[in-house]
């Protein structure tokens, strides 16, 4: 009863936003929802179920298949990234809400921010910019040590640093990874926030 109630509760407001919207509008609106879900399930599936499934099995196999998922989810990551971005900021330049020479509100006018809508727009982008740059060091900074080899006439001290470099990329790969899902889900909920107030404002 609780869940039918709050499904009818919001039912209204995505209809009235729905009918606000023109046809390109809804695809560009579908296309930025379903990136970044996309994004939050596949990090959920990564980090709960394929994790646990990793430690059923020997380390050196886990190790590879960790570092296969790794690669593949990075690619769907930075695709998802760049799907929410466009998407996002074409919808802005729609409605005549971006602002190139602004990017102290990241691109956003600051007309905006005389309102309780602009600032949740604002950190809903805060939160996209968050993932972003996690995802540079993610890519760039942690992952490349994970595929470092030794030469065979390199001596044991050179082995032992690079298992300490491994070991460092692995946490933050891992806790970079968790605050990913925290942004994408904080943006989740911003953009709800910003449905409904579209929604009044229309």
């Amino acid at each position: 009863m609780i869940f039918d109630d709050f499904f009818l509760t919001i039912q209204p407001v995505f209809l009235a936003a729905a009918e606000a919207l023109d046809n390109l509008s809804k695809l560009l609106v579908v296309a930025h929802i379903g990136a970044m879900g996309l994004y939050v399930v596949g990090g959920l599936w990564i980090k709960l179920s394929l994790t646990r499934a990793q430690q059923a099995i020997p380390p050196a196999q886990a190790a590879i298949v960790g570092q296969r998922i790794g690669f593949d989810f990075t690619i769907v990551s930075w695709a998802t990234f760049i799907a929410v971005g466009a998407t996002g900021y074409w919808l802005l330049g729609k409605d005549g809400l971006a602002d190139p020479a602004s990017p102290h509100t990241l691109f956003v006018s600051g007309d905006l921010l005389d309102s309780g809508y602009g600032w949740k727009l604002l950190l809903m982008i805060a939160f996209w910019y968050g993932l972003v740059i996690n995802g540079l060091f993610l890519t760039f900074f942690f992952r490349p040590r994970l595929t470092r080899k030794l030469d065979p006439t390199d001596p044991p001290e050179a082995l032992e640093r690079l298992q300490r470099a491994m070991a460092f990329a692995v946490r933050g790969i891992d806790i970079l990874a968790w605050v990913n899902l925290l942004l994408a889900i904080g943006a989740f909920l911003a953009g709800f926030a910003i449905s409904f107030d579209r929604t009044i404002l229309r």
